[in-house]
């Protein structure tokens, strides 16, 4: 083991939509910083319906680097991107970044998470965290926030953005996630969550590299019918246990 990581191995999942622009930058950035570890890694790119040469510059950059492969859906769907990423990871720890966001000291923590817990989470809520997103997306992250501890009681202050998640633990609840878009990695957290597995919730600070290429504005009745789908899911679950 070495920088006294507790994992030998991890796997990297980051969706990508239309990311012709800054693509070549980020994507060299995050497999230098996975390079930097000593570990064994894998990089995962999931493409999901891009309509501009974003697959195109994928496949050149991953052409001799043994470590990247390529995953495409014909659909824009942030949510279906990220559960093919991680059900194609195979190594110890699976690490979900974005391609405008992502971070060297974030992977470092998460190669050092105690045995103790499942996954690891970096918060953008957390008073310790820097936020440099705009006011309106700062707000409907509080709410949607706020409607999850409310319908489904998590104590958790944050479920997007980069986290990492054990493998054992994605094992076994990957197969019971019916969500996607918005809600695939919510629903991912609050079932580890909800099975009495412990979350850890680090600071972290969010600089935008620019506007988000997806509309969330366009995505909240989605995601509302999503939650609601989900709160008589989980119910159905309860009661049938």
């Amino acid at each position: 083991m070495k920088n006294n990581y507790s994992f030998n191995s991890f796997s990297i999942v980051v969706p990508i939509f239309n990311e012709q622009a800054i693509f070549l930058d980020s994507a060299s950035k995050i497999y230098k910083m996975a390079s930097n570890t000593n570990l064994k890694f894998e990089i995962i790119f999931s493409e999901n319906g891009s309509t501009d040469d974003t697959k195109k510059i994928v496949s050149k950059f991953i052409q001799n680097k043994k470590e990247c492969s390529l995953i495409s859906l014909k659909k824009p769907d942030y949510g279906e991107a990220l559960k093919q990423g991680f059900k194609k990871a195979k190594n110890e720890v699976v690490v979900s970044f974005d391609i405008d966001y992502y971070s060297e000291e974030f992977l470092n923590t998460a190669l050092c998470l105690d045995k103790k817990f499942s996954a690891v989470l970096a918060s953008k809520r957390l008073k310790e965290s820097d936020d440099d997103r705009s006011i309106f997306r700062r707000f409907i992250s509080k709410c949607f926030v706020l409607i999850l501890k409310i319908i489904f009681r998590t104590k958790l202050s944050d479920t997007h953005g980069m986290k990492a998640i054990k493998q054992e633990s994605l094992t076994r609840h990957l197969p019971k996630t019916i969500s996607n878009q918005w809600m695939f990695d919510s629903e991912l957290l609050l079932r580890i969550e909800g099975d009495g597995s412990l979350i850890k919730e680090v600071p972290i600070e969010v600089k935008e590299i620019r506007p988000s290429v997806y509309s969330v504005s366009s995505d909240i009745p989605k995601t509302i019918l999503l939650i609601i789908r989900l709160r008589f899911k989980l119910l159905n679950e309860k009661f049938k246990n």
